[in-house]
């Protein structure tokens, strides 16, 4: 089975978030070439962009409204913060995994944060639309860090990437446009949701036969 580690924040700001992703939902008119993330956009689908080899492209400027989503959004109830993956492991190994876990996060305190800005597109590869995460950051770093070095001292040597306080919402499509995704990312901006405490590391398990990649939740391990 496949597992990894996450923070699973609580659905009502979950959903919060959401809602903020549905309220873009209108093509309008393009704005002005040469500002901002519509800038960085063209370029990207203009060739030079790490998005050229890629599956998705974003496109400058629509004459039309799109027939199909600019956005593949995540649902609430498959939205995480990963911490890192551990691919396929056996029963056995499944159980100490999550006994070295539940110790740690014993030892690591819990934060307190909220949902605040918007990214998209920030890395080599990165397909994805980001709401940002305020608030006791350092924090969640701290766990973000000490999960892999938790399960690298009894052998497991994961992604150790550094941890980013962001928040998928869904990726770009083939149809997705640039104006789309700059007015996206102003929503996000613009957005600041209600406080939220992150209080517990989930062991997860993606489910191999579901349609779409999902996950079930085999345990929380509350943090102190």
């Amino acid at each position: 089975m496949r597992l990894f580690a996450a923070i699973v924040p609580p659905r009502e700001v979950l959903d919060e978030v959401r809602r903020v992703v549905q309220s873009v939902n209108e093509p309008m008119a393009a704005p002005p070439q040469g500002r901002g993330l519509l800038r960085r956009l063209s370029a990207r689908s203009s060739g030079g962009g790490a998005h050229a080899a890629g599956r998705a492209t974003v496109t400058a400027a629509p004459t039309v409204a799109p027939t199909t989503p600019e956005l593949d959004a995540v649902e609430a109830p498959q939205m995480y913060l990963p911490l890192t993956g551990f691919g396929n492991v056996t029963l056995g190994d499944s159980v100490k995994l999550a006994s070295v876990l539940r110790n740690e996060a014993a030892t690591w305190q819990r934060t307190e944060l909220v949902f605040a800005g918007g990214a998209a597109l920030e890395f080599a590869g990165d397909e994805c639309v980001w709401v940002k995460i305020e608030g006791d950051v350092d924090g969640l770093k701290t766990i973000g860090r000490g999960v892999p070095q938790a399960v690298q001292r009894v052998g497991y040597f994961v992604d150790r990437r550094q941890f980013r306080p962001w928040l998928s919402v869904g990726s770009i499509t083939d149809q997705t446009t640039a104006p789309y995704l700059e007015r996206l990312v102003a929503a996000l901006d613009d957005f600041r949701g209600e406080p939220w405490t992150a209080d517990a590391v989930c062991l997860m398990k993606w489910l191999p036969d579901a349609e779409r990649e999902q996950f079930e939740v085999m345990e929380r391990m509350p943090l102190r």
